[in-house]
């Protein structure tokens, strides 16, 4: 939802330190070939959306418990300078696969990028209301300003939630503030503002001020996966091998961080020294709780449930074309795997 641009900036001096932690657990191996071999297995260079965090859990657990070489691969993560970049990289073969928000993949598709989801990695949306005390329910924003980053997928889940509880979109007064959405609900001047439940809604929940958190899943939006894992059709052509070894290994990882939530946070607090640790409890149990799909299949994608998104994408704005969903995704690599774990 807020991302497509720069990487989200700091909104509070606790995400601050958090975010910079995270930012330790991305390994930079600069803009050679990709899909090295390393030590017997191939390194599989994967970028993120954003600097390592909670809702990359089934990928650094799948890290940090060895599933990527039980697989084959040796996963080494990247955090592009802005998400934009991860398209160019990805497309250049300068990286093999990429971890993206579903509303970029679909910008990027409708642009003519040659680009495919292979397994979600955040089975469920992530994309969020936070609210001053003043607002008791969705509704109560018409005629009051709600900040947006200026992404279009901002406006569509303010409209779905607002719509859903009986209100009219138009009479919310949708303001652009960049990246300082939450500065803008924080300061008084919005009444509400978008945002993540596992970043900016923990982030100021926690402050102790009474706000709001309305979740887009439960205004009747489809249950997206929030964040995908990308690939080329070239890389899928010419080395399925390693997306499929990528997809097993990062499934599994999801499986073992869902069912293990205390092991996973001790893991991030790990490999995300100096954060906060009730922040990044928090942090963790919001992401955990959206990881898998809503059919409970780790890293699986529902062709069915992604028509009905695509549809929804177009009705809010987010693209003007409804996405070829059998263009834009494959459930060979999540189907394989989902069924060799039965």
């Amino acid at each position: 939802m807020l991302t497509g641009r720069m990487p989200i900036p700091t909104k509070t001096r606790a995400l601050a330190a958090f975010i910079a932690a995270a930012s330790l657990v991305a390994t930079s191996t600069g803009c050679g070939t990709s899909g090295r071999q390393v030590y017997g297995e191939q390194q599989v260079d994967v970028l993120l959306d954003w600097t390592a965090n909670p809702a990359h859990s089934g990928v650094l657990t799948a890290m940090d418990k060895g599933l990527d070489r039980k697989a084959g691969v040796k996963l080494s993560l990247r955090t592009p300078p802005s998400s934009s970049d991860g398209v160019r990289l990805l497309l250049s073969d300068r990286a093999d696969l990429a971890v993206m928000d579903i509303h970029d993949l679909a910008i990027a598709r409708e642009r003519g990028r040659d680009l495919v989801a292979v397994m979600s990695v955040v089975g469920r949306p992530l994309a969020s209301l936070i609210a001053a005390p003043s607002v008791r329910r969705p509704s109560d924003l018409q005629g009051r300003r709600v900040a947006v980053s200026g992404a279009p997928s901002d406006t569509a889940v303010t409209a779905a939630i607002v719509r859903a509880d009986g209100g009219d979109p138009a009479r919310v007064r949708i303001t652009p503030t960049g990246f300082a959405t939450t500065e803008a609900l924080i300061g008084g001047r919005a009444a509400a503002a978008t945002g993540f439940l596992n970043e900016e809604a923990v982030a100021l929940t926690s402050r102790g001020r009474g706000f709001r958190v309305f979740r887009l899943e439960d205004s009747g939006a489809p249950a997206y996966p929030e964040l995908v894992l990308v690939a080329t059709s070239k890389t899928i052509r010419e080395r399925p091998e390693i997306v499929r070894a990528t997809v097993e290994a990062i499934a599994e990882g999801t499986r073992r961080a869902v069912a293990d939530p205390d092991s996973t946070l001790r893991m991030l607090e790990r490999r995300l020294p100096g954060a906060d640790r009730a922040l990044l409890a928090a942090r963790t149990r919001a992401a955990l709780g959206a990881m898998l799909p809503p059919n409970g299949r780790a890293g699986s994608l529902d062709p069915t449930l992604m028509a009905r998104w695509s549809t929804w994408e177009v009705d809010g704005g987010v693209v003007r074309r409804r996405p070829e969903i059998s263009r834009l995704m494959t459930t060979r690599f999540s189907d394989a795997q989902a069924d060799s774990s039965n």
